[in-house]
């Protein structure tokens, strides 16, 4: 028996109302943390309680950490990137994620939790890893892509474009978007040991990368794009002044948070669907 099942078996032996206040106490101490340290909001924070929470006491400590992964390594990643390669100049939201954008990178993966909680069925667990691989790789695309010598090129037009702008990619995006989903594959396969797990993993590594490309070309095509009052390309639908902004492409609803959501629902989707040609 590893250390985390043992450990496993000492927090749910005790009674669901005391495991229960004592994950959300846990979850609590890490919200505030990351609120400190300006990693997220304060409806990021709550948001990102409530989920971990839920995973934690859903898929015990080896789902928890699995999704502990993500975020950690995703912000530390990200605050290394951004020190590094500076502001690229183009206007996104910042590194401080609020609830909507904790929800669009974590909420399929609570969904999948909360199914395999109440089903026990594999086809959640593979889930749960293509949407937290895609949610990693789409991150660390981003945040690695920053220190491309070069600026990115459309995935549209093959045309450069500003680094930070959506639907852009590059070599070494692309490589850090790799190695975001194979991580998480990995971890999944030690953490959660079903038969076909290597074959699973693979499903889950793919599905990620797969929907972290699918995330590009939505930013490209369909994603809302406005022109600021200085001529300038930018993803905020109004200025400083509250003001609304030109769209000059894409779908106004369809925002960088509806593309991330979109995209790890195709994740997971892809996953579900080739894992039933495996069994």
């Amino acid at each position: 028996m590893t250390i985390l099942n043992k450990a496993d078996s000492y927090l749910f032996s005790l009674s669901p109302a005391v495991l229960l206040g004592l994950i959300a106490a846990v979850m609590a101490v890490i919200a505030v943390v990351a609120f400190k340290k300006k990693l997220l909001s304060l409806s990021g924070a709550i948001a990102a309680h409530i989920s971990g929470t839920i995973v934690l006491y859903a898929l015990k400590l080896e789902g928890f950490i699995l999704f502990l992964f993500f975020y950690v390594t995703c912000n530390v990643v990200g605050k290394v990137c951004r020190k590094r390669a500076g502001s690229d100049g183009f206007e996104k939201k910042g590194s401080c994620r609020d609830a909507l954008q904790v929800l669009a990178n974590g909420l399929m993966a609570v969904v999948s939790a909360l199914v395999f909680m109440l089903s026990g069925k594999t086809t959640a667990l593979i889930m749960f890893g293509a949407a937290l691989a895609e949610a990693t790789s789409d991150t660390l695309s981003g945040e690695i892509g920053r220190l491309s010598s070069s600026d990115p090129v459309s995935i549209r037009t093959f045309r450069r474009v500003e680094k930070g702008m959506s639907g852009g990619v590059s070599a070494l995006g692309i490589f850090g978007g790799f190695l975001g989903a194979f991580s998480i594959s990995l971890i999944w396969f030690f953490f959660f040991p079903v038969a076909n797990g290597v074959l699973y993993a693979l499903i889950i590594c793919l599905s990620g990368l797969a929907g972290c490309i699918n995330d590009s070309f939505l930013g490209a095509t369909a994603q809302a794009l406005y022109l600021d009052r200085n001529g300038r390309y930018t993803e905020k639908e109004v200025d400083e002044k509250d003001q609304p902004l030109e769209l000059v492409r894409g779908v106004r609803w369809l925002d960088n948070d509806m593309v991330n959501l979109s995209s790890n629902v195709f994740a997971c989707v892809l996953a579900v669907g080739l894992s039933k040609i495996i069994g």
